[in-house]
């Protein structure tokens, strides 16, 4: 009997160990790890989510005459914006001071001196090993 390939599918959704700024695990002030829930590149909201965020550079590169640099002048809003759609939450007991006017998921994006957590994030939800270990959850 064959193998059934589909038994290796990637996760809806998986949970990222988020790290500090210098590499160790980020934990709150119980010790907790901080991680974060986000959609895999196999789900229908990571997907638009990245096709969004190629349809704003396309325009922004035909908007002005094809340069370059036009289409990648938002790069880290455009970042931020396709993070707070695939993420689902983070986890951890914490919050921000901006989280109750923006939601806690944007608060942490938009926060350039947390930029490493935005990085990192980004990182793992355009990786396909973060879904596909033991640590995703469909």
């Amino acid at each position: 009997m064959s193998f059934d390939i589909t038994k290796k599918r990637a996760a809806d959704t998986g949970v990222i160990d988020l790290k500090d700024g210098d590499g160790a695990p980020l934990t709150n002030d119980k010790g907790d790890p901080i991680t974060v829930t986000a959609y895999s590149p196999g789900t229908k909201q990571w997907q638009q989510a990245q096709a969004d965020t190629n349809r704003k550079r396309a325009e922004r590169l035909r908007k002005n005459g094809g340069k370059v640099d036009a289409a990648i002048s938002k790069a880290t809003e455009d970042q931020i914006e396709f993070l707070c759609r695939v993420t689902i939450s983070f986890n951890g007991d914490i919050s921000h001071p901006d989280a109750e006017a923006k939601g806690l998921v944007r608060a942490i994006y938009e926060d350039d001196a947390l930029g490493f957590i935005r990085d990192h994030v980004y990182g793992e939800v355009t990786d396909w090993s973060a879904f596909t270990k033991g640590s995703a959850t469909s």
